[in-house]
């Protein structure tokens, strides 16, 4: 029997144990506990632990995404419990822990968890970790903060493109997201003519592993064959700072999955998605 209770500054160990124990699985909230601890006060959102016998053995994130950490079929149960009021946008995580705590949390009868917009429940989780197998796109190099504006017009369509609705609130929170990673040089574009005609990310970066996220090429330069090498060019440059590079994928994008597969990642897991 396990019990669940809001972490505190005494168990971040602990928890940086859990993470550290499957980095490329786990890379978007160890990137925000390595940055900025447990608590609530500096990470902006509680993390809930599972313990066992005074161990912590699972955890969960409870920010603007539910995201489950090693967490067993028990702490599922006991992180569903805790969930009767939806306050997050999406569950993410390893496919069987997002999956399991959404069909809990429905099962619950917890009506705000009912109607999601979107299930993607297959997405594989690719890694590289050797010099890309096709040739970089010499044009391809971090974004100037200069260029924010054409930067963060790709961003918004990259964004309402993937995920059904456009990134827009009256706080300007997703300008200040897009221009922190351009000052960090965390993105990379091309630009031709004023406009960002191809845009990557690192959304995340902790213990040596970076997380890309945010590929996207303008619709009228797909289908001619340069994705692989674009994407090339941001893998080489990363290479440089990280031992890992990992990336998810829709598993119905087939364009997106053959050109990482041609530059030289592999699946090496499955992650999942429940957005609202």
């Amino acid at each position: 029997m396990g019990e669940t209770r809001v972490l505190t500054r005494r168990d971040e160990r602990a928890a940086r144990r859990l993470l550290d124990a499957d980095l490329v699985a786990n890379i978007s909230v160890a990137a925000r506990v390595y940055t900025h601890g447990v608590e609530r006060a500096r990470l902006g959102n509680d993390v809930v632990g599972f313990f066992e016998r005074g161990r912590l053995v699972s955890l969960l994130s409870d920010g603007y995404a539910l995201h489950p950490v090693a967490a067993t079929p028990a702490a599922l149960d006991a992180f569903a419990q805790r969930g009767e009021r939806r306050r997050c946008g999406s569950i993410v995580g390893p496919r069987d822990q997002a999956i399991g705590l959404w069909q809990r949390l429905t099962g619950l009868n917890y009506a705000a968890w009912a109607s999601p917009r979107s299930v993607r429940d297959h997405q594989p989780v690719m890694v590289i970790r050797a010099t890309p197998r096709v040739r970089p796109d010499p044009r391809v190099a971090p974004a100037p903060t200069r260029w924010l504006d054409a930067y963060h017009t790709a961003a918004v369509a990259m964004y309402t493109e993937e995920v059904g609705v456009a990134p827009m609130d009256p706080q300007g929170s997703y300008r200040t997201h897009v221009a922190g990673l351009m000052m960090k040089g965390l993105a990379y574009a091309v630009i031709e003519a004023d406009r960002v005609v191809f845009k990557a990310d690192v959304v995340a970066e902790a213990g040596g592993v970076g997380q890309l996220g945010g590929v996207w090429l303008t619709p009228e330069w797909r289908g001619h064959g340069l994705s692989e090498s674009l994407v090339a060019a941001v893998v080489a440059s990363c290479l440089a700072r990280y031992d890992t590079i990992t990336l998810y994928v829709n598993p119905y994008n087939h364009p997106a999955v053959h050109c990482y597969e041609r530059v030289g990642f592999r699946q090496v897991g499955e992650y999942a998605t429940v957005l609202y």
